[in-house]
């Protein structure tokens, strides 16, 4: 509760300057010291509004969380093949002044064209080594070169005030395997969920001033899809829809990434 203390000697010490002021101008006496007295009053009370802004900003506001999601994302296979991957680069700012946990994130995907919905969860974390190209086919042994695809388990992100956190996850199959979701070309909604857990130390306050956390919806893009290629671990590129969408096309339906 450090940052509790330094913003209340913050304003004791704005209290105090206020206080001299008061003082000294009417001291000064007559006419002019009352006048004078006023107008002291009144700048000192402009600078401990502002003064209790900037505190409220700088060390009292609370965690405000925003995600966003890029306009292109990666969808692959796991090395057996059984559970669907999408990869996706994101970044959380914090706009507020103390610190927030995200201890989850979830990824709801949806064919544009039909039914099939199905959700992921966020299961690791990856590097530019995860989009290697797949192993060359070696004709002696009869099967693709080994190639290593780095990723470290996922952890919850502890995002500082004021700071962000940049990163690419990977959402994994939250339920069974079958049936696919990207079996073809075609349009996906994807709609990423955060669970996070923010600083309430100020209690009521905290609960009367805090904001739901909003999911990002994103509509992209597939224009070309290999069973094969997903299979021996390659991936495909999916664009934001917006990109991509022809002349004259409806625009219905398509959402930008927050």
């Amino acid at each position: 509760m450090g940052w509790v203390s330094r913003g209340r000697q913050v304003v004791t010490d704005e209290t105090n300057e206020v206080a001299q002021n008061a003082v000294q101008a009417t001291d000064r006496g007559g006419s002019r010291g009352h006048i004078g007295s006023f107008m002291t009053a009144i700048a000192s009370a402009v600078a401990l509004l502002f003064s209790a802004i900037s505190l409220y900003h700088s060390v009292l506001k609370q965690p405000e969380l925003d995600v966003h999601m890029s306009q292109v994302v990666h969808y692959t296979r796991d090395a057996n093949g059984n559970f669907e991957v999408f990869a996706i680069p994101i970044t959380i700012a914090n706009h507020g002044a103390r610190d927030g946990t995200v201890l989850d994130l979830e990824l709801t995907v949806r064919p544009a064209s039909g039914d099939g919905e199905k959700v992921f969860y966020s299961a690791y974390t990856v590097d530019g080594d995860f989009f290697v190209p797949p192993g060359r086919y070696d004709m002696q042994a009869r099967k693709r070169e080994r190639v290593d695809r780095p990723k470290a388990p996922f952890a919850p992100i502890a995002v500082p005030g004021r700071g962000s956190y940049s990163g690419t996850l990977l959402f994994y199959t939250k339920g069974k395997a079958f049936p696919k979701v990207v079996t073809e070309k075609g349009d996906f909604k994807l709609r990423l969920t955060l669970n996070a857990r923010l600083d309430e130390s100020l209690g009521p306050l905290d609960a009367a001033m805090r904001k739901p956390l909003e999911p990002v919806e994103l509509t992209v893009r597939l224009p070309y899809y290999s069973e094969s290629t997903v299979l021996r671990g390659g991936t495909h590129t999916l664009k934001n829809v917006g990109w991509t969408r022809e002349e004259g096309e409806s625009a219905d339906g398509v959402d930008a990434a927050k």
